[in-house]
């Protein structure tokens, strides 16, 4: 029980201390899990700085111990509360031979998913 107590509270420390240096350095993560292959999978869309005309979203994939890390440039419509992009990313480095096909919503400085497709197929996953 101790044991536990010890893990908890260090991976804790770990999560914190990331999320402080995350925010020390402007970055605005979201996140959200999504079943490919009836295996979990981590997507985080993080957005480095304050907003500008001109803003580059980090797309990170964590499955098992493999992750997928890219960037996808949002080009903000000027005066619009939202500008959304769209991005197909292909999951061969997660070991699959299926794509995301993801509508990403830029809003006040923080990306979110709006939507994702598995193709081929066109499984909805949200």
């Amino acid at each position: 029980m101790r044991l536990l107590a010890r893990s908890l509270a260090g991976t804790t420390v770990v999560f914190l201390a990331a999320s402080a240096s995350a925010l020390a350095q402007g970055e605005n993560c979201t996140h959200d899990t999504l079943a490919i292959d009836g295996t979990a999978t981590a997507a985080t869309f993080c957005v480095a700085g304050p907003p500008a005309a001109r803003v580059t979203v980090t797309e990170t994939f964590a499955r098992g111990d493999k992750r997928l890390s890219r960037p996808l440039t949002i080009d903000i419509v000027d005066g619009a509360t939202v500008t959304r992009a769209v991005d197909d990313v292909p999951l061969t480095e997660l070991g699959s031979d299926k794509q995301l096909h993801l509508t990403i919503a830029y809003r006040g400085g923080s990306a979110v998913l709006e939507h994702a497709l598995l193709l081929p197929g066109a499984v909805v996953l949200k």
